[in-house]
């Protein structure tokens, strides 16, 4: 986001982003770009993401018809209620979809398909889609979600998610600050790092660890906040592993340790809406040159960008023995790995940081 609000600087004399949390890596805001600070996005409950999305969203009507009355507006799919403010709106806009809505909380129990209100919504998409100046989302598969009630192939314009390979370098062991905190040197790192909701199948990556452990050089990493953190943790107590750590957040600065130190990474995707995202990491793994296990349904975004570009494998989340022997494999066979990992780093070359001047609303 933050590349694509710098790249809008040349083209406009005043710049104002409202969001609930600013999380500046390698490229900072552009000094031009005014603050403005709402509710913060809190993913610990059911509850507390519904009341932190309306909270934003009432704060941002103020801004949008009030403080900032004249301003030409960028709307982002997340927080999902953005879209009415669309609609409402009479002013030229831009339109970001990251995450297909009502349909994503539908899938996710949040919403009844067969309600008033998932109905209005979707009809609310189809006029905001045919109202905005620009609309941009970030696969193919997206794009064909986003047309299931209409045809805006002229309006959509795909522009696939990207990271900066200037930021992940390969960092030695004897280097890795990340490696020396937990202690783990030596060892052959399998990690998943990210949103730890319900909706991600990521207790199957203890059920990898409880089959491999016994292989004593391989650690299991699950890095993370979320609804299922208290359900994981609670697991992996009763099973004592001791080749998995399940760790909070890091910190921004030991990001690129974490990647360097990984030597698989784990990317899962809900069963049921895999086709409505694609989980950012999987571009920061690929810059960072990391072979990639993805549990998702065959069909989904993120499934068919590891198989198509053969940078790692896609399994279904039944298939514990198969991943298993997978990370067995890559750990034994080191021209096979070097071989995804040159792979992965050649896809990433693909979604690069110029992709956000092909977001910019003129």
């Amino acid at each position: 986001m933050i590349d694509i609000i710098n790249a809008h600087v040349p083209y406009y004399d005043i710049i104002v982003l409202f969001t609930g949390f600013l999380n500046p890596r390698e490229t900072p805001l552009h000094p031009k770009v005014k603050v403005v600070k709402g509710l913060k996005y809190k993913r610990t409950s059911s509850m507390q993401r519904k009341l932190t999305w309306l909270g934003f969203w009432l704060q941002s009507l103020f801004y949008v018809f009030l403080k900032y009355r004249n301003h030409t507006l960028y709307f982002v799919s997340n927080p999902p209620l953005n879209i009415f403010t669309a609609k409402l709106t009479k002013r030229n806009f831009a339109f970001l979809v990251y995450d297909i809505y009502p349909e994503a909380l539908s899938k996710y129990n949040f919403l009844n398909e067969n309600s008033y209100f998932f109905k209005y919504w979707q009809s609310t998409n189809q006029k905001v889609y045919n109202k905005a100046i620009s609309v941009f989302t970030i696969s193919e598969g997206m794009k064909n979600a986003m047309n299931y009630h209409g045809n805006y192939d002229d309006k959509i314009d795909i522009v696939p998610v990207w990271t900066n390979n200037n930021f992940f370098k390969d960092i030695p062991a004897s280097n890795n600050k990340f490696l020396s905190i937990n202690n783990i040197k030596d060892k052959f790192i399998v990690s998943y790092s990210g949103n730890l909701g319900k909706s991600h199948p990521t207790e199957k990556i203890i059920d990898i660890a409880q089959n491999l452990k016994f292989e004593n050089d391989i650690v299991f990493l699950i890095i993370g906040n979320g609804d299922k953190k208290n359900i994981l943790l609670n697991k992996q107590k009763q099973l004592s592993l001791p080749n998995l750590k399940i760790l909070d957040y890091q910190p921004i600065a030991l990001f690129p340790h974490v990647l360097a130190a990984t030597n698989i990474g784990i990317i899962t995707s809900d069963q049921k809406a895999g086709d409505l995202n694609v989980p950012s990491k999987t571009f920061n793994l690929m810059s960072a040159g990391k072979p990639i296990l993805s549990i998702a349904n065959a069909s989904s975004e993120l499934a068919k960008i590891v198989t198509e570009n053969e940078i790692g494998k896609n399994f279904d989340e039944q298939q514990i023995k198969e991943m298993s022997n997978f990370i067995l494999k890559l750990k034994n066979n080191k021209y096979l790995y070097e071989m995804l990992k040159k792979q992965s780093q050649k896809t990433s070359l693909k979604y690069h940081p110029d992709n956000a001047k092909k977001m910019i609303l003129r």
